[in-house]
């Protein structure tokens, strides 16, 4: 008689809000994605094929637009961050890093804060950029709520959305609603105090974002009880997509520290 063994078979977690990257799914380290207002996981994807060897990458994926397009849009960030932190500890067994940009900046400190709160593990580091310390007021004027001329004019200004999306009717009555939402999410943002992060902050900055200042960005310092760290770049607000070897190459380099720091602990 043949004996057959039978090896334990796992499978990893999936969740809609969460889109996978990386072939190699239990790497050393984990690292997920926040996008900024507007956009979607796919902005990270050639990203995940230039981070280090043992990093396992992951983009927040929020309903409204690509894989999710027929999923109800969210106007609130509590309503996202209760959302994300029922929907990550399945993923947070391994050691990890946040990393988000304007917008992914607030829901991943947000995010990082009800985790703290609940007691599961911290992010190793939480990365941010393009936002001031959450604590500071968002000092932009508002635009989710103006008239569809004026606020396809204020996104113009802004140079986050291509002129041929924005020029094209059918694809401004797909864009246009996730776009108010996620700047409402912004605009309406209201911080709560709580006790600083026990994970260290590390901030990119543009040096030419109009959307931060130097102020305002030390003053993440008070959401850590460690060392605040910043890396500067050449760049605007979207310097994420005009300087991306620099970024990725400090970005590489802060997780092949974490990982080095887990081998000597």
């Amino acid at each position: 008689m043949t004996l057959m063994s039978h090896r334990p078979t796992t499978s990893s977690p999936t969740t809609p809000w969460l889109m996978p990257f990386s072939r190699e799914q239990n790497g050393r380290i984990r690292l997920f994605f926040f996008p900024h207002a507007g956009g979607g996981a796919s902005t990270f994807f050639q990203w995940s094929k230039l981070l280090p060897e043992g990093v396992t990458s992951y983009a927040v994926q929020l309903p409204g637009r690509e894989t999710r397009l027929r999923d109800t849009l969210h106007r609130r960030i509590d309503t996202v961050v209760q959302s994300l932190a029922q929907a990550l500890p399945p993923f947070l067994e391994r050691p990890y890093v946040f990393w988000g940009h304007s917008m992914g900046a607030l829901l991943s400190y947000e995010v990082a804060q009800r985790l703290q709160q609940l007691g599961l593990p911290l992010p190793q580091r939480l990365i941010v950029s393009g936002m001031n310390a959450p604590h500071v007021p968002y000092a932009d004027p508002h635009i989710h709520h103006l008239p569809e001329a004026e606020f396809v004019s204020a996104l113009e200004d802004l140079n986050g959305t291509s002129p041929a999306v924005l020029q094209n009717a059918e694809l401004r009555s797909l864009v246009l609603p996730m776009l108010r939402a996620d700047f409402q999410m912004v605009e309406s943002y209201a911080y709560q105090e709580a006790s600083p992060l026990t994970c260290p902050i590390t901030i990119l900055d543009a040096v030419e974002d109009e959307k931060t200042d130097e102020a305002g960005l030390q003053e993440w310092q008070k959401q850590s009880t460690e060392l605040l760290e910043l890396f500067t770049f050449s760049g605007n607000h979207f310097f994420l997509y005009d300087h991306q070897p620099k970024l990725v190459n400090t970005l590489g380099n802060l997780l092949m520290r974490q990982m080095r720091q887990q081998k000597g602990s």
